[in-house]
């Protein structure tokens, strides 16, 4: 499939990208997610990026929107069908993964490969897009931002290195230990109290049932106890079966075996409102197991969540990255 932009009027092919040619935008990238994180070398951190979009390409109708100019690849768009997204709230939902342009390349090369995103979502008719950007690439938010994508949520996020000694363990945590099959009913319970009047990025968008962005949380939590989204689960408890808190973690991919480093987050995690502090001493636990693995503990939470970027802070987590998530409603 072919296409052209009114804007920039070049070609903008849907097409299989040469691996080599993706590799030479992909190295020459400034956004990596991983730069600051001082685990992976340059090199590393794009053939995590590329492994990235190699995954993304394994979905069934997704996509690399392809933008060339004299020089060669000058931007890509990768889109990916979202299909347990769209059973999930019944909206066919997918989303752009990455959005790359080369530095030598004019904004206007991002805007064709972005109208071409837009173009193939249709197409497949997807009417919900979600993208996320890195904060400092504001070339990227305009576009976005010019193609009808509404600012959605800013996430934070924090690590601990491993080479960074880990601070002593807080002194009223309760009782840690491992989630056990009985837990779950209260698990449940703290996610429900816990999210009560959250206000995430899906409740915000106001195309999506507030009902099914309510049971999110709690879909979350049952694929984390059934082990489906998490790899490990920890609880703390008073010591007679009353639970205070939980998280979840699990060794995100491809980055853990392609950067050679284990990175450990993408969990959920809560704790009652009577007990706040149980929740430094869950992630400082989670950070623990990570750390004798000689892993990365990665968190993240929205920019304007002091209260949670509280206890990162002190469980001694170092802030590495932030993202804009933004989405698009297609109608």
């Amino acid at each position: 499939m072919t296409t052209r932009s009114r804007r920039y009027p070049m070609s903008v092919e849907i097409v299989a990208v040469d691996a080599g040619e993706l590799g030479v935008l992909v190295e020459a990238w400034p956004f990596k997610p991983y730069r600051n994180y001082r685990v992976l070398s340059r090199r590393r951190q794009a053939d995590v990026t590329r492994a990235e979009i190699d995954g993304v390409l394994k979905t069934a109708g997704a996509r690399v929107c392809a933008e060339r100019d004299a020089r060669g690849l000058a931007a890509v768009v990768v889109f990916q069908p979202l299909p347990w997204d769209s059973g999930f709230f019944g909206v066919p939902m997918g989303r752009f993964t990455h959005a790359i342009r080369s530095p030598e390349a004019p904004r206007q090369a991002l805007v064709a490969a972005v109208e071409a995103g837009i173009a193939h979502a249709r197409a497949l008719g997807v009417r919900h897009v979600a993208a996320r950007a890195d904060v400092a690439d504001t070339d990227a938010i305009g576009v976005l931002e010019d193609h009808g994508f509404r600012l959605m949520d800013a996430l934070a996020t924090y690590i601990v290195h491993p080479r960074r000694e880990l601070p002593p363990p807080p002194k009223e945590m309760g009782v840690l230990r491992h989630y056990r099959p009985e837990d779950a009913e209260q698990v449940l319970d703290i996610t429900r109290e816990a999210f009560r009047g959250f206000r995430g990025r899906f409740h915000l968008d106001p195309h999506l049932p507030d009902e099914r962005c309510d049971e999110l949380y709690l879909e979350w939590a049952r694929k984390a106890c059934s082990f489906q989204m998490a790899d490990v689960v920890l609880v703390t408890e008073d010591g007679h079966g009353e639970l205070h808190g939980w998280t979840s973690y699990r060794q995100i991919e491809p980055v853990s075996t392609v950067g050679g480093v284990p990175v450990c987050g993408a969990g959920l995690g809560a704790c009652r409102r009577s007990h706040p502090g149980a929740y430094v001493g869950l992630i400082r636990g989670g950070t623990a197991l990570v750390h004798g693995r000689g892993g990365v503990s990665e968190c993240q939470t929205q920019n304007f969540n002091f209260a949670t970027i509280r206890v990162y802070e002190a469980a001694a987590m170092q802030y590495v990255r932030a993202d804009y998530s933004f989405h698009a409603w297609l109608g």
